[in-house]
Protein backbone atom coordinates (compact mmCIF):
# COMPACT_ATOMS: atom_id res chain seq x y z
CA UNK A 1 0.00 0.00 0.00
CA UNK A 2 1.18 3.60 -1.14
CA UNK A 3 1.92 6.55 1.14
CA UNK A 4 -0.49 8.06 -1.07
CA UNK A 5 -2.86 5.42 -0.73
CA UNK A 6 -2.76 5.45 3.09
CA UNK A 7 -2.43 9.47 3.25
CA UNK A 8 -5.81 8.91 1.34
CA UNK A 9 -7.79 6.76 3.45
CA UNK A 10 -6.78 8.16 7.15
CA UNK A 11 -8.36 11.55 4.96
CA UNK A 12 -11.29 9.79 4.31
CA UNK A 13 -11.47 8.71 7.46
CA UNK A 14 -11.16 11.99 9.09
CA UNK A 15 -13.89 13.46 7.08
CA UNK A 16 -15.85 10.60 7.68
CA UNK A 17 -15.62 10.85 11.28
CA UNK A 18 -16.05 14.74 11.14
CA UNK A 19 -19.37 14.36 9.11
CA UNK A 20 -20.46 11.62 11.30
CA UNK A 21 -19.82 13.16 14.74
CA UNK A 22 -22.07 15.27 14.96
CA UNK A 23 -24.89 12.86 13.94
CA UNK A 24 -26.09 11.76 17.26
CA UNK A 25 -29.02 12.99 19.93
CA UNK A 26 -28.56 15.62 22.14
CA UNK A 27 -30.83 16.29 25.54
CA UNK A 28 -30.55 18.03 28.30
CA UNK A 29 -32.56 20.18 30.40
CA UNK A 30 -33.63 24.32 29.93
CA UNK A 31 -33.38 25.85 33.45
CA UNK A 32 -33.43 29.01 35.03
CA UNK A 33 -30.86 30.52 36.91
CA UNK A 34 -32.64 29.63 40.14
CA UNK A 35 -32.84 25.88 38.60
CA UNK A 36 -36.73 25.95 37.59
CA UNK A 37 -37.62 24.04 34.46
CA UNK A 38 -38.71 26.48 31.73
CA UNK A 39 -41.24 25.01 29.66
CA UNK A 40 -41.64 25.64 25.81
CA UNK A 41 -38.12 27.13 25.49
CA UNK A 42 -36.56 27.07 21.73
CA UNK A 43 -33.80 25.04 21.25
CA UNK A 44 -32.49 25.65 17.29
CA UNK A 45 -30.01 24.71 14.77
CA UNK A 46 -29.81 27.73 12.00
CA UNK A 47 -32.57 29.41 10.64
CA UNK A 48 -35.46 27.00 10.50
CA UNK A 49 -34.55 23.71 12.82
CA UNK A 50 -34.67 23.26 16.51
CA UNK A 51 -37.68 21.71 19.29
CA UNK A 52 -39.40 22.68 21.73
CA UNK A 53 -38.84 21.84 25.42
CA UNK A 54 -41.61 20.19 27.54
CA UNK A 55 -42.98 21.54 30.91
CA UNK A 56 -40.28 19.92 32.48
CA UNK A 57 -38.33 21.68 30.44
CA UNK A 58 -36.29 18.50 29.00
CA UNK A 59 -35.64 18.39 25.07
CA UNK A 60 -33.57 15.98 22.77
CA UNK A 61 -32.71 16.84 19.23
CA UNK A 62 -30.94 15.26 16.94
CA UNK A 63 -28.03 17.01 14.81
CA UNK A 64 -27.64 14.92 11.74
CA UNK A 65 -26.87 16.96 8.37
CA UNK A 66 -24.86 19.74 10.45
CA UNK A 67 -21.85 21.37 10.33
CA UNK A 68 -19.25 21.90 13.50
CA UNK A 69 -19.65 25.52 12.98
CA UNK A 70 -23.32 25.83 12.74
CA UNK A 71 -24.93 27.64 15.34
CA UNK A 72 -27.09 26.95 18.53
CA UNK A 73 -29.63 29.00 19.90
CA UNK A 74 -31.60 28.47 23.56
CA UNK A 75 -34.17 31.03 23.85
CA UNK A 76 -37.46 31.81 25.25
CA UNK A 77 -39.45 34.92 26.13
CA UNK A 78 -38.23 36.86 29.36
CA UNK A 79 -34.91 35.53 29.30
CA UNK A 80 -31.17 35.97 28.06
CA UNK A 81 -30.57 33.95 24.58
CA UNK A 82 -27.73 32.05 24.95
CA UNK A 83 -25.53 30.85 21.71
CA UNK A 84 -22.87 28.27 20.99
CA UNK A 85 -21.18 26.55 17.83
CA UNK A 86 -22.76 23.37 17.48
CA UNK A 87 -19.00 21.38 18.63
CA UNK A 88 -19.86 23.33 21.71
CA UNK A 89 -23.27 21.52 22.38
CA UNK A 90 -23.70 19.12 24.93
CA UNK A 91 -26.20 16.69 26.52
CA UNK A 92 -25.84 18.85 29.97
CA UNK A 93 -28.43 21.37 31.64
CA UNK A 94 -28.42 24.98 30.22
CA UNK A 95 -29.07 28.04 32.17
CA UNK A 96 -31.15 31.28 30.60
CA UNK A 97 -31.24 34.23 32.94
CA UNK A 98 -33.55 36.21 33.10
CA UNK A 99 -33.96 39.43 31.35
CA UNK A 100 -33.55 42.63 32.99
CA UNK A 101 -34.80 46.22 32.17
CA UNK A 102 -35.66 44.74 28.70
CA UNK A 103 -38.60 47.06 28.04
CA UNK A 104 -36.98 50.09 29.34
CA UNK A 105 -34.21 48.91 26.61
CA UNK A 106 -37.15 48.61 23.90
CA UNK A 107 -38.81 51.81 24.55
CA UNK A 108 -35.20 53.56 23.42
CA UNK A 109 -35.29 51.68 20.36
CA UNK A 110 -38.86 51.26 18.72
CA UNK A 111 -41.71 53.66 19.09
CA UNK A 112 -45.03 52.29 20.41
CA UNK A 113 -48.43 52.00 18.53
CA UNK A 114 -51.74 52.14 19.83
CA UNK A 115 -53.62 49.10 20.94
CA UNK A 116 -56.05 50.04 18.48
CA UNK A 117 -53.18 50.05 15.60
CA UNK A 118 -51.93 47.10 16.86
CA UNK A 119 -54.90 44.97 16.70
CA UNK A 120 -56.09 46.72 13.17
CA UNK A 121 -52.72 45.38 11.84
CA UNK A 122 -52.65 42.08 12.89
CA UNK A 123 -56.37 41.39 11.66
CA UNK A 124 -55.06 43.21 8.46
CA UNK A 125 -52.19 40.94 7.61
CA UNK A 126 -53.94 37.33 8.91
CA UNK A 127 -53.83 36.18 4.95
CA UNK A 128 -50.45 37.76 4.26
CA UNK A 129 -48.87 36.11 8.00
CA UNK A 130 -50.36 33.08 7.47
CA UNK A 131 -50.95 29.64 4.96
CA UNK A 132 -53.84 27.07 5.43
CA UNK A 133 -54.03 25.02 2.08
CA UNK A 134 -51.65 23.33 -0.02
CA UNK A 135 -49.14 22.46 2.61
CA UNK A 136 -47.68 19.64 3.85
CA UNK A 137 -46.98 18.98 7.63
CA UNK A 138 -44.63 16.96 9.13
CA UNK A 139 -45.62 16.17 12.64
CA UNK A 140 -45.66 14.15 16.00
CA UNK A 141 -48.50 13.99 18.36
CA UNK A 142 -49.13 12.81 21.71
CA UNK A 143 -52.12 12.47 23.37
CA UNK A 144 -52.35 11.61 27.19
CA UNK A 145 -55.70 10.42 28.36
CA UNK A 146 -57.11 9.17 31.62
CA UNK A 147 -60.60 9.48 33.63
CA UNK A 148 -60.65 10.99 37.28
CA UNK A 149 -63.84 9.32 38.95
CA UNK A 150 -65.85 11.07 41.24
CA UNK A 151 -69.15 8.91 42.08
CA UNK A 152 -69.25 5.18 41.12
CA UNK A 153 -72.73 3.31 42.00
CA UNK A 154 -73.36 -0.25 40.28
CA UNK A 155 -75.68 -2.27 41.87
CA UNK A 156 -78.46 -5.33 41.22
CA UNK A 157 -81.25 -4.12 42.70
CA UNK A 158 -83.76 -6.82 42.34
CA UNK A 159 -83.66 -10.03 40.63
CA UNK A 160 -85.78 -12.93 39.68
CA UNK A 161 -84.59 -16.62 39.53
CA UNK A 162 -81.17 -16.34 41.42
CA UNK A 163 -80.04 -16.77 44.97
CA UNK A 164 -79.16 -14.28 47.80
CA UNK A 165 -75.33 -15.50 47.63
CA UNK A 166 -75.46 -15.02 43.53
CA UNK A 167 -76.60 -11.75 43.33
CA UNK A 168 -73.93 -10.99 46.79
CA UNK A 169 -70.63 -11.94 44.36
CA UNK A 170 -72.10 -9.81 41.98
CA UNK A 171 -72.74 -6.78 43.27
CA UNK A 172 -68.91 -7.39 45.06
CA UNK A 173 -67.97 -7.66 41.81
CA UNK A 174 -69.50 -4.41 40.44
CA UNK A 175 -68.35 -2.87 43.73
CA UNK A 176 -64.86 -3.80 42.81
CA UNK A 177 -65.55 -2.03 39.15
CA UNK A 178 -66.48 1.14 40.42
CA UNK A 179 -63.82 1.32 43.21
CA UNK A 180 -61.20 0.90 40.44
CA UNK A 181 -62.78 3.61 38.85
CA UNK A 182 -62.70 6.15 41.98
CA UNK A 183 -59.21 4.59 42.58
CA UNK A 184 -57.97 5.21 39.02
CA UNK A 185 -54.05 4.90 38.64
CA UNK A 186 -53.79 4.01 35.07
CA UNK A 187 -53.15 6.93 31.83
CA UNK A 188 -53.03 6.04 28.35
CA UNK A 189 -50.64 7.56 26.26
CA UNK A 190 -50.37 7.47 21.94
CA UNK A 191 -47.65 8.69 19.68
CA UNK A 192 -47.20 9.19 16.10
CA UNK A 193 -45.16 10.67 13.77
CA UNK A 194 -47.10 11.13 10.16
CA UNK A 195 -47.38 13.73 6.91
CA UNK A 196 -50.75 15.44 7.24
CA UNK A 197 -51.28 16.55 3.62
CA UNK A 198 -53.85 19.63 3.66
CA UNK A 199 -55.43 20.74 -0.03
CA UNK A 200 -58.12 22.95 1.71
CA UNK A 201 -60.14 22.81 4.59
CA UNK A 202 -62.21 19.93 3.25
CA UNK A 203 -59.69 17.54 1.92
CA UNK A 204 -56.72 15.86 3.52
CA UNK A 205 -54.67 12.79 3.83
CA UNK A 206 -52.20 11.08 6.46
CA UNK A 207 -49.30 9.05 6.05
CA UNK A 208 -48.21 7.22 9.50
CA UNK A 209 -44.71 7.06 9.99
CA UNK A 210 -44.18 5.28 13.14
CA UNK A 211 -47.13 5.17 16.19
CA UNK A 212 -47.20 3.62 19.58
CA UNK A 213 -49.51 3.65 22.27
CA UNK A 214 -48.59 2.62 26.48
CA UNK A 215 -51.56 1.18 27.61
CA UNK A 216 -51.77 -1.11 30.74
CA UNK A 217 -55.03 -2.95 29.47
CA UNK A 218 -55.79 -4.34 33.20
CA UNK A 219 -55.37 -0.95 35.08
CA UNK A 220 -57.39 0.01 31.97
CA UNK A 221 -60.09 2.86 33.04
CA UNK A 222 -61.09 4.44 29.90
CA UNK A 223 -65.28 4.60 29.35
CA UNK A 224 -64.80 1.72 26.69
CA UNK A 225 -62.99 -0.41 29.20
CA UNK A 226 -65.25 0.37 31.83
CA UNK A 227 -68.43 -0.80 29.56
CA UNK A 228 -66.82 -3.64 28.47
CA UNK A 229 -66.01 -5.11 31.92
CA UNK A 230 -69.75 -4.19 33.56
CA UNK A 231 -70.62 -6.26 30.24
CA UNK A 232 -68.45 -9.34 31.09
CA UNK A 233 -70.59 -8.79 34.73
CA UNK A 234 -73.93 -8.96 33.26
CA UNK A 235 -73.36 -11.76 30.85
CA UNK A 236 -72.46 -13.50 33.99
CA UNK A 237 -75.80 -13.11 35.72
CA UNK A 238 -77.74 -13.24 32.69
CA UNK A 239 -77.99 -16.27 30.03
CA UNK A 240 -76.50 -14.92 26.54
CA UNK A 241 -77.90 -17.66 24.61
CA UNK A 242 -81.42 -15.95 25.54
CA UNK A 243 -83.33 -12.35 24.36
CA UNK A 244 -84.18 -9.54 26.33
CA UNK A 245 -86.33 -6.89 26.61
CA UNK A 246 -84.49 -3.97 28.16
CA UNK A 247 -86.06 -0.85 29.36
CA UNK A 248 -83.94 2.28 30.88
CA UNK A 249 -86.30 4.62 32.73
CA UNK A 250 -89.29 5.30 30.80
CA UNK A 251 -87.83 3.88 27.65
CA UNK A 252 -88.21 0.24 26.28
CA UNK A 253 -84.76 0.16 24.40
CA UNK A 254 -84.94 -3.13 21.84
CA UNK A 255 -86.97 -6.36 21.87
CA UNK A 256 -83.84 -8.61 20.33
CA UNK A 257 -81.05 -8.04 22.75
CA UNK A 258 -78.63 -11.14 22.57
CA UNK A 259 -75.68 -10.24 24.90
CA UNK A 260 -73.39 -12.71 23.16
CA UNK A 261 -73.41 -11.25 20.15
CA UNK A 262 -71.94 -7.75 21.30
CA UNK A 263 -68.28 -8.76 21.08
CA UNK A 264 -68.92 -7.76 17.59
CA UNK A 265 -69.54 -3.72 18.86
CA UNK A 266 -65.98 -4.27 20.59
CA UNK A 267 -64.56 -5.05 17.38
CA UNK A 268 -66.07 -2.32 15.48
CA UNK A 269 -65.04 0.34 18.41
CA UNK A 270 -61.33 -1.00 18.14
CA UNK A 271 -61.22 -0.65 14.49
CA UNK A 272 -62.34 2.79 15.04
CA UNK A 273 -59.34 3.74 17.54
CA UNK A 274 -57.01 2.32 14.75
CA UNK A 275 -58.68 4.12 12.12
CA UNK A 276 -56.19 6.57 10.27
CA UNK A 277 -59.55 8.47 9.26
CA UNK A 278 -60.24 9.26 12.79
CA UNK A 279 -56.63 10.22 13.20
CA UNK A 280 -56.16 12.35 10.47
CA UNK A 281 -59.70 13.74 11.33
CA UNK A 282 -58.86 14.82 14.59
CA UNK A 283 -55.70 16.09 14.03
CA UNK A 284 -56.69 18.44 11.42
CA UNK A 285 -58.98 19.39 13.83
CA UNK A 286 -56.19 20.44 16.06
CA UNK A 287 -54.66 22.34 13.38
CA UNK A 288 -57.89 24.28 12.37
CA UNK A 289 -58.76 25.29 15.56
CA UNK A 290 -55.78 26.84 16.47
CA UNK A 291 -55.81 28.98 13.31
CA UNK A 292 -57.27 32.58 12.47
CA UNK A 293 -59.35 31.33 10.15
CA UNK A 294 -63.35 32.15 10.57
CA UNK A 295 -65.25 29.44 12.69
CA UNK A 296 -62.23 28.54 14.98
CA UNK A 297 -62.11 28.73 18.34
CA UNK A 298 -59.21 31.92 17.91
CA UNK A 299 -62.37 34.48 17.83
CA UNK A 300 -60.16 36.68 20.03
CA UNK A 301 -58.59 37.50 17.22
CA UNK A 302 -60.67 37.25 14.19
CA UNK A 303 -63.78 38.76 15.83
CA UNK A 304 -62.37 41.65 17.84
CA UNK A 305 -66.13 42.84 19.16
CA UNK A 306 -66.80 40.55 21.67
CA UNK A 307 -63.62 40.91 23.50
CA UNK A 308 -61.88 43.52 25.44
CA UNK A 309 -57.91 44.20 25.39
CA UNK A 310 -55.35 45.40 27.34
CA UNK A 311 -51.78 46.34 26.04
CA UNK A 312 -49.55 45.29 28.99
CA UNK A 313 -45.82 45.89 27.18
CA UNK A 314 -43.35 44.80 25.03
CA UNK A 315 -41.25 42.14 25.34
CA UNK A 316 -39.08 39.63 22.70
CA UNK A 317 -39.88 36.38 21.71
CA UNK A 318 -36.51 34.61 20.17
CA UNK A 319 -35.32 37.26 18.30
CA UNK A 320 -38.24 39.29 17.42
CA UNK A 321 -39.64 42.17 19.27
CA UNK A 322 -43.64 41.37 20.73
CA UNK A 323 -46.47 42.94 22.11
CA UNK A 324 -47.94 41.76 24.80
CA UNK A 325 -51.27 42.12 24.64
CA UNK A 326 -53.95 40.29 27.34
CA UNK A 327 -57.67 39.85 26.19
CA UNK A 328 -61.52 39.06 28.24
CA UNK A 329 -64.45 38.55 27.22
CA UNK A 330 -66.67 41.81 26.54
CA UNK A 331 -69.99 39.55 25.31
CA UNK A 332 -71.44 36.47 26.14
CA UNK A 333 -70.55 34.63 23.64
CA UNK A 334 -66.60 34.95 23.49
CA UNK A 335 -64.97 31.95 25.92
CA UNK A 336 -61.46 32.54 26.36
CA UNK A 337 -59.33 34.57 28.36
CA UNK A 338 -55.57 34.91 27.42
CA UNK A 339 -52.76 36.25 26.44
CA UNK A 340 -51.43 37.45 22.28
CA UNK A 341 -47.91 38.01 21.83
CA UNK A 342 -48.04 40.13 18.36
CA UNK A 343 -44.79 40.70 15.97
CA UNK A 344 -44.09 44.47 15.49
CA UNK A 345 -42.50 43.83 12.53
CA UNK A 346 -45.23 41.53 10.54
CA UNK A 347 -48.18 42.08 13.25
CA UNK A 348 -48.12 37.59 13.06
CA UNK A 349 -49.03 36.76 16.23
CA UNK A 350 -45.99 34.27 17.47
CA UNK A 351 -47.65 32.89 20.36
CA UNK A 352 -51.06 33.02 22.20
CA UNK A 353 -51.87 31.27 25.85
CA UNK A 354 -55.74 30.80 26.63
CA UNK A 355 -58.33 29.23 28.75
CA UNK A 356 -62.11 29.38 29.42
CA UNK A 357 -63.15 32.32 31.43
CA UNK A 358 -64.82 31.89 34.48
CA UNK A 359 -67.90 29.94 33.94
CA UNK A 360 -67.47 29.34 30.14
CA UNK A 361 -67.76 25.65 28.89
CA UNK A 362 -67.60 24.35 25.65
CA UNK A 363 -70.28 21.61 23.91
CA UNK A 364 -72.85 20.85 26.90
CA UNK A 365 -75.56 18.26 27.33
CA UNK A 366 -78.06 18.13 30.03
CA UNK A 367 -81.05 15.26 30.01
CA UNK A 368 -80.17 14.70 33.70
CA UNK A 369 -83.42 14.94 34.72
CA UNK A 370 -84.84 12.81 31.74
CA UNK A 371 -82.02 10.08 31.05
CA UNK A 372 -80.03 10.66 33.64
CA UNK A 373 -76.74 12.21 30.98
CA UNK A 374 -75.18 15.13 31.66
CA UNK A 375 -71.93 16.06 29.86
CA UNK A 376 -69.89 19.38 29.67
CA UNK A 377 -66.60 20.70 28.19
CA UNK A 378 -66.19 22.67 31.30
CA UNK A 379 -61.93 23.44 31.04
CA UNK A 380 -60.16 24.35 28.18
CA UNK A 381 -56.65 25.73 28.29
CA UNK A 382 -53.55 25.81 25.92
CA UNK A 383 -50.42 27.49 24.43
CA UNK A 384 -49.72 27.99 20.90
CA UNK A 385 -46.37 29.24 19.51
CA UNK A 386 -45.92 29.87 15.74
CA UNK A 387 -42.50 30.12 13.34
CA UNK A 388 -41.82 31.32 10.37
CA UNK A 389 -40.78 29.36 7.94
CA UNK A 390 -38.51 29.24 4.65
CA UNK A 391 -41.41 31.03 2.62
CA UNK A 392 -42.11 33.96 5.42
CA UNK A 393 -45.28 32.33 6.04
CA UNK A 394 -45.71 31.62 9.72
CA UNK A 395 -46.79 28.29 10.76
CA UNK A 396 -47.77 26.51 13.92
CA UNK A 397 -44.47 24.98 15.33
CA UNK A 398 -45.82 23.55 19.09
CA UNK A 399 -49.75 23.34 20.30
CA UNK A 400 -50.51 21.71 23.69
CA UNK A 401 -54.20 21.84 24.89
CA UNK A 402 -56.29 20.44 27.93
CA UNK A 403 -59.58 19.78 27.78
CA UNK A 404 -61.74 18.52 30.67
CA UNK A 405 -65.30 16.90 29.98
CA UNK A 406 -67.42 16.22 33.35
CA UNK A 407 -70.06 13.16 32.32
CA UNK A 408 -72.77 12.51 34.77
CA UNK A 409 -74.50 8.90 33.92
CA UNK A 410 -77.20 7.53 36.09
CA UNK A 411 -79.73 5.24 34.60
CA UNK A 412 -81.46 2.23 35.62
CA UNK A 413 -81.29 -1.06 33.89
CA UNK A 414 -84.58 -3.79 33.68
CA UNK A 415 -83.66 -6.87 31.76
CA UNK A 416 -86.50 -9.34 31.02
CA UNK A 417 -86.65 -12.26 29.17
CA UNK A 418 -88.76 -12.65 26.38
CA UNK A 419 -89.96 -16.43 26.80
CA UNK A 420 -89.15 -16.40 30.29
CA UNK A 421 -90.55 -14.92 33.79
CA UNK A 422 -86.65 -14.26 34.81
CA UNK A 423 -86.15 -10.42 35.31
CA UNK A 424 -82.91 -8.27 36.83
CA UNK A 425 -82.56 -4.42 37.69
CA UNK A 426 -79.29 -2.98 37.50
CA UNK A 427 -78.73 0.34 39.17
CA UNK A 428 -75.93 2.47 36.55
CA UNK A 429 -74.39 5.56 38.23
CA UNK A 430 -71.14 6.60 36.45
CA UNK A 431 -69.89 10.76 37.90
CA UNK A 432 -66.30 11.58 36.71
CA UNK A 433 -64.18 14.28 34.42
CA UNK A 434 -62.53 12.36 31.21
CA UNK A 435 -59.50 14.45 31.29
CA UNK A 436 -57.21 14.42 28.00
CA UNK A 437 -53.66 16.14 26.80
CA UNK A 438 -53.12 16.95 23.38
CA UNK A 439 -49.60 17.67 22.46
CA UNK A 440 -48.68 18.50 18.51
CA UNK A 441 -45.32 19.61 17.10
CA UNK A 442 -44.91 20.93 13.71
CA UNK A 443 -41.22 19.12 12.52
CA UNK A 444 -41.35 20.78 9.42
CA UNK A 445 -43.61 22.04 6.42
CA UNK A 446 -43.43 22.16 3.04
CA UNK A 447 -45.96 23.67 -0.28
CA UNK A 448 -47.79 20.43 -2.36
CA UNK A 449 -49.60 20.51 -5.69
CA UNK A 450 -52.89 18.89 -6.52
CA UNK A 451 -50.72 16.37 -8.30
CA UNK A 452 -48.81 15.55 -4.99
CA UNK A 453 -51.81 15.30 -3.17
CA UNK A 454 -53.50 12.75 -4.89
CA UNK A 455 -50.58 10.70 -5.32
CA UNK A 456 -51.18 10.15 -1.57
CA UNK A 457 -52.40 6.83 -0.56
CA UNK A 458 -53.78 6.49 2.67
CA UNK A 459 -53.84 3.62 4.86
CA UNK A 460 -57.13 2.52 6.30
CA UNK A 461 -55.60 1.82 9.87
CA UNK A 462 -52.90 2.25 11.94
CA UNK A 463 -50.67 -0.50 13.04
CA UNK A 464 -49.17 0.50 16.73
CA UNK A 465 -46.33 -1.13 18.11
CA UNK A 466 -47.76 -1.51 22.28
CA UNK A 467 -44.47 -2.30 24.39
CA UNK A 468 -45.00 -2.86 28.07
CA UNK A 469 -42.93 -0.01 28.97
CA UNK A 470 -41.58 3.26 28.27
CA UNK A 471 -38.69 2.45 25.68
CA UNK A 472 -36.22 6.13 25.15
CA UNK A 473 -34.77 4.71 22.14
CA UNK A 474 -38.22 4.31 20.39
CA UNK A 475 -38.33 7.92 18.91
CA UNK A 476 -33.84 8.05 18.86
CA UNK A 477 -34.06 9.00 15.01
CA UNK A 478 -36.89 11.83 15.30
CA UNK A 479 -36.93 15.14 16.78
CA UNK A 480 -39.93 14.75 18.62
CA UNK A 481 -40.85 16.10 22.09
CA UNK A 482 -39.24 14.87 25.16
CA UNK A 483 -41.91 13.51 27.47
CA UNK A 484 -42.92 13.69 31.07
CA UNK A 485 -41.33 11.64 33.95
CA UNK A 486 -44.72 9.95 34.51
CA UNK A 487 -44.34 8.74 31.12
CA UNK A 488 -41.22 7.48 31.33
CA UNK A 489 -41.85 5.10 34.69
CA UNK A 490 -44.59 3.90 32.52
CA UNK A 491 -44.55 0.22 33.11
CA UNK A 492 -47.49 -2.56 33.01
CA UNK A 493 -48.38 -4.20 36.39
CA UNK A 494 -48.40 -7.80 35.47
CA UNK A 495 -49.30 -8.08 39.15
CA UNK A 496 -52.40 -5.80 39.65
CA UNK A 497 -55.93 -7.23 39.59
CA UNK A 498 -58.51 -4.69 39.19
Amino acid sequence: MTFTTIKSLLINFILLFGATSFAQSISGKVLSDKEEPISYATVQIGEHFGVITNEEGSFSINTSGFEPTDSVKISCMGYEKIGMLLNEFESQDYHLIEKVNELSEVYLTNRMLTLDSILYYMDKNLDKNYKTKMVNYNLFRRTTQYIQGKNVNLEIDKSTGFKKKQLEAFNKEFQELGNSLLNNRSKQYTEFVADLSVLDEKNSKMTIDKAMRLLDERNDQTIERLAERGKDIVTKHLDTNKVYTVKTGWFKISDSVKLGESSRENNKMEDTINSVGLIRKLTYEMLKEHNFKSGSIFNFVTDQRKYDYELKGISFLDSELVYVVDFKPRRGSADFEGTLYISNQTFAVLKTDYKYFKGRVGEKLNMKFLLGIKYAENGKSGSVIYKKGPDNYYYPKFITEEIDRYFYIDRPFKFKENDGNNKVSFEFLVEGTFKERNELLIMGTNDITNSDYEAIKEKKDIDYETPKQYDPNFWKDYNVLQPLQEMKDFKVDETYTP
